[in-house]
This record gives structure tokens, C-alpha cells and sequence, in this order.
């Protein structure tokens, strides 16, 4: 294991999580599932393509669905990142191109320029600075509704290759905030990234991959948490929820998940915390402390940690890391 430090002084400026782009067999399902039960706001909606964003956000959608026919689970298409301004774009274009990383721009409904390039173990991702939307929904407190859900946080992808990741994020300038390692071991499980101020934009964990895990958003209470919770079940959804209510030891978060329509996996969560300054150090978790993913409640279940959705076009790695987790299974066996 090497913990790198990030690097200060890349020629542009990634600022945030953007926004996810994934498959949808039925699009009024999930319009049902993100806007009437977790409160997100509709900006799109046409035969051919969803968009939803959260309360605070000004950009045109942080979620974006495109209409498939096929039979079988969703796949993901593209994860977003926000940098600054198109010069950093363009000098991003650049940078990639001089180390042989293949960069391209492509065209994407409702965003400005967009640069598109594939990361070290794999995944599509693509770069905007731009993405104009109507007027957000932040004081218009009469709409806010579901979980209250305020913004995109972060995203969890599980990787065959963690340091790998690892690497390439932090030459990118990502801060490591939190990881987890194999007992007594240098072998990083999973690592915990960040650009914005607090603990993650995108986080990657030892797994078959590179497939999503989840998508995460933010609310502001406890209560909207829970409040979520109960209006997803009072509209017959109470069966999507694929973990219960519990606080995560890694970031903090208080947290309830939910698999979409089409087999999606999306948290709700509150009460991480800021990671700002240049001496606060990464926290290290061991695999078997059983508080990084829960300090309280049950461990999660075996589906939680192998179950995710699949990158469109892909190929899905063994994880080079032997060191499974352990789940509730494991837990409620042992008595």
C-alpha cells in the first residue's frame, strides 16, 4: 500500500461529484420511484430520456436516465465530474492526450462542453463545467418532499483494482479521507476520495468490478431520512429497501438504501462531516472492524457487498485482493 498525497498542482480544477448516467427499462417506474418517493424534481422527461436533480442543485440534473428495451438489470453509462471553468476543460483535454489516456469530447443533452475518457480500472467518466437549469427549489420549501434529498454526494464503485484507482485519483488531485486495509496488511480494501469539502466524492472498494454500488444523496436531518423512509413505503415501495436505517462508522453518515426499478442501488444519508484542512489525517479501518460500515445495527447483508450494477459494454474483473467483508450472514451464524 501506498497512501499518496494528492497532487496540488494539476493544470485544472475538478470541483465535485456531478451527476451519473444510467439505463432505465421503464422511465415513468422510475420517475415514480426518485420524484413521488424520494422528492427529486423532474427537469426532463421524453421517450427517450429522464433527468432529476436534488433541492440545492442549479445544474439542469445530477441523475440521468436513457430509455432501454432489453430485459435484465440497468447498467451505468457515465459517471460526471464538474470542473471549474471549459479553460480547465480544455486544458484537462490536454493533459490526458500527452499521457496517452485517449481523451475525446462528446455531445451530451443539456451540458456544455464535455470531455469523456476512461479511468484506470475502467469506468466511463465524463468532465462538464457547464449545465444550465432552471431556477432551484431551495426556498421554495412547498415542493420539498420524500427524503428532502439537497444534492449528489458521492458515488461507490467497487474495482478489482483499488490502488489503481487509488493512484490515478489522487494524480487528479483527490484527497484520501478515509480507507480501509486488511488486517495487519499494506492491502488497501477501499478508499474514501474527495474534492469538495467534505469526505468523498467517489469512492472505491475491493469487488468484481468496475460495477456501481451506489449513488448517494444528502439531506440535511436525521429526520428527513427516516420521513423518506416512511413515504416510500405509504406508496408501496417499502420493499426497495435494500438496507436498513444505521450510521456508518467511515464518513459518519446516517444512512437508508434503496434499489430502484431497475436494480440501481441509491443511499440517503446525513451527518458526514468537513475535511478541509492540509494536517487532518485519513482515518484507517481494519476489515474486520465491523464499525466501519455499522456502528450500530447489524452488519449488512451479502447482497449489499456483491450486488451492483454493471458499466454498459465493461468487462467485470476478479478482485485481485482476496479479503472478504463480513456481512450479516456471517454475523448472525456465529450466534
Amino acid at each position: 500500500m501506498v497512501l499518496n498525497n494528492p497532487v496540488a498542482d494539476v493544470p485544472f480544477n475538478i470541483t465535485r461529484l456531478s451527476h451519473v448516467v444510467l439505463t432505465s427499462r421503464d422511465l415513468d417506474a422510475t420517475r415514480y420511484f426518485y420524484e413521488s418517493g424520494l422528492g427529486l424534481e423532474v427537469t426532463e422527461h421524453s421517450a427517450e430520456c429522464l433527468c432529476l436533480r436534488a433541492i440545492e442543485e442549479v445544474g439542469h440534473h445530477s441523475l440521468r436516465f436513457e430509455k432501454v428495451a432489453q430485459e435484465g438489470p440497468g447498467v451505468v453509462r457515465a459517471i460526471g465530474y464538474r470542473m471549474f471553468s471549459d479553460d480547465d476543460l480544455r486544458r484537462a483535454f490536454d493533459w490526458f492526450a500527452a499521457r496517452g489516456d485517449s481523451p475525446e469530447w462528446i455531445e451530451r443533452p443539456f451540458q456544455g462542453l464535455t470531455l469523456r475518457i476512461t479511468d484506470a480500472v475502467g469506468v466511463p467518466v465524463e468532465f462538464n463545467a457547464s449545465m444550465p437549469g432552471p431556477e432551484n427549489r431551495m426556498r421554495h420549501f412547498q415542493t420539498h418532499a420524500g427524503g428532502k434529498l439537497v444534492y449528489l454526494d458521492h458515488v461507490q464503485i467497487a474495482t478489482h483494482n483499488v490502488q489503481g484507482a487509488f493512484d490515478w485519483y489522487t494524480e487528479l488531485g483527490f484527497r484520501l479521507t478515509e480507507y480501509t486495509a486488511t488486517d495487519g496488511t499494506d492491502e488497501l480494501w477501499g478508499v474514501w476520495l474527495k474534492r469538495k469539502n467534505n469526505t468523498q466524492d467517489v469512492v472505491y472498494s475491493n469487488g468484481a468490478g468496475p460495477r456501481l454500488h451506489h449513488l448517494a444523496y444528502h439531506t440535511p436531518e436525521i429526520a428527513n431520512v427516516i420521513h423518506g423512509a416512511d413515504v416510500m413505503a405509504a406508496l408501496g415501495l417499502a420493499e426497495s429497501m435494500d438496507r436498513a436505517p444505521g450510521r456508518h462508522g467511515i464518513g459518519n453518515a446516517f444512512f437508508v438504501y434503496y434499489r430502484d426499478p431497475d436494480g440501481h442501488r441509491v443511499e440517503t444519508f446525513t451527518s458526514h462531516y468537513n475535511v478541509i484542512d492540509e494536517d487532518h489525517p485519513p482515518t484507517r479501518w481494519d476489515l474486520s472492524d465491523t464499525r466501519r460500515s455499522q456502528i450500530w445495527g447489524f452488519p449488512a447483508p451479502k447482497k449489499w457487498f456483491y450486488e451492483a450494477s454493471d458499466f454498459d459494454g465493461v468487462a467485470v474483473n476478479p478482485p485481485q485482493l482476496d479479503a472478504p467483508p463480513v456481512t450479516l450472514e456471517e454475523f448472525l451464524a456465529k450466534g
